[in-house]
């Protein structure tokens, strides 16, 4: 369980008290040292502007043509198609629109020979908090994930989070995840919001942007929520830079902070836009229940329930119920849920019907690698003796597989877009 320390016991790697007066240059050298601070915002037109960008200038993406994926073993996560050995994907504008064996040739598309590889969509985050990217190589023994964050938050500024971002996706991307969730709970001005959605444009990446507080916010204060409806309006409207791949959503900070009234404001406000909403729930032991979410009508496939180690049966049930799915970041879980039993509520969850998505809390925090996240998770799901799931069955390789794609998708409502390998989806494939 992660100690919190007040700033004088706050000590830095060498082992010596940090200086009252830190400063941005010295909380961020770290990151300097990692190439971070190289990663800067490039010029970027607004909003209404972007999408005439001519193809071919700074931040556009490549031309999207037609890709012939050839003989491949495919793990489609497609009840209907199932593993099907030396098969051919048919891509088309970014778009599957073939599986088959032997599909017959398409003249001036780019093959790739895929006989020695296994074929399988691209794997999905359900939970991070990309800015948080600079504290990967900032803590140390009793300078951890808290400590850290308490002292960058006051000297982030735009182009660090545009580098934080960037950086975040970058890694993902190169592991094979191809669909991130944004959880962004350190919304600052516009400019660190606007420095966000650059670098969701240039990464190329699909994701789900979910629009927060600012750190340290007042338990009695809403969100921006003016900002909120201006961002969605001006990003996420028509003719926007974004392209359809990224959509937006909010993230509250749950009835473990917030009063009654103010939760159910912000909820209010999303929800009468259609919006999807994420939230902590259970893993210190400030537990809330989400049963009331469901009396209120608040709880369903567009409420993404995080942690929630310690949930109940009867959360559990409301969650089966409703439709709401869960993200559980299995490494995080594992170090800062220190109620314990961990392992047991994963067992539950699957067992009882609520779907488990796979995150990673964020990079500071854990290995941006979903395979070694669906491994972790199929290590620990296990009935244990002589506890209360004792008897229930263990996790199998194929929900651990869904846990990482196509249940990612579906929390983020993004199934029907991504997280298999099915014709008429996106050709999110590694």
């Amino acid at each position: 369980m992660t100690t919190e320390h007040s700033d004088a016991e706050i000590c830095d790697c060498c082992g010596d008290p940090l200086p009252e007066d830190v400063s941005r240059r010295s909380i961020l050298r770290g990151a300097a040292g990692a190439g971070l601070l190289g990663l800067t915002a490039p010029a970027f037109p607004a909003p209404a502007r972007a999408q005439n960008q001519a193809s071919g200038n700074p931040g556009s993406l490549p031309d999207r043509g037609e890709i012939l994926i050839r003989n491949g073993s495919l793990l489609t996560v497609d009840p209907a198609l199932g593993n099907i050995e030396g098969a051919d994907i048919h891509v088309r504008n970014g778009e599957i629109v073939a599986i088959a064996r032997n599909l017959p040739d398409v003249p001036g598309a780019e093959i790739i020979d895929a006989s020695k590889m296994i074929v399988m969509p691209g794997m999905v985050d359900t939970h991070s908090h990309l800015w948080t990217s600079m504290m990967r190589n900032m803590m140390a023994t009793d300078f951890e994930y808290f400590a850290v964050k308490r002292e960058v938050v006051p000297h982030v500024t735009a182009a660090d989070f545009y580098a934080n971002d960037m950086l975040a996706m970058v890694e993902a991307v190169n592991a094979g995840i191809t669909t991130v969730h944004n959880y962004c709970h350190h919304v600052v001005s516009r400019e660190t919001v606007e420095a966000e959605m650059r670098a969701h444009h240039d990464s190329g990446m699909r994701a789900l942007y979910t629009f927060g507080h600012p750190d340290g916010l007042d338990s009695e204060r809403l969100i921006d929520l003016p900002l909120a409806g201006q961002i969605q309006n001006e990003w996420f409207g028509a003719g926007s830079p974004l392209e359809g791949r990224v959509s937006f959503g909010m993230n509250t900070r749950g009835l473990h902070i917030l009063s009654e009234d103010i939760f159910r404001e912000e909820m209010d406000w999303a929800f009468a836009r259609g919006l999807t909403v994420a939230m902590h729930a259970g893993q210190s032991r400030r537990n809330y229940s989400v049963v009331p979410l469901q009396e209120w009508g608040y709880l369903g496939p567009k409420t993404i329930i995080t942690h929630f180690v310690r949930a109940e049966p009867e959360d559990r049930a409301a969650m089966v119920e409703t439709g709401a799915p869960l993200s559980y970041s299995i490494h995080s879980e594992l170090r800062l849920g220190g109620t314990g039993h961990q392992p047991q509520q994963l067992v539950h969850m699957v067992n009882d019907g609520v779907t488990v998505s796979l995150s990673f809390d964020g990079n500071a925090l854990a290995p941006i690698d979903m395979f070694e996240a669906m491994s972790t998770a199929w290590y620990v799901g296990i009935p244990f003796d002589d506890t209360d799931t004792q008897g229930l069955a263990p996790l199998n390789f194929a929900d651990v597989i869904r846990m990482g794609t196509i249940n990612g998708a579906r929390a983020l409502g993004l199934n029907a877009v991504t997280g298999s390998l099915t014709v008429g989806k996106r050709a999110d494939i590694v």
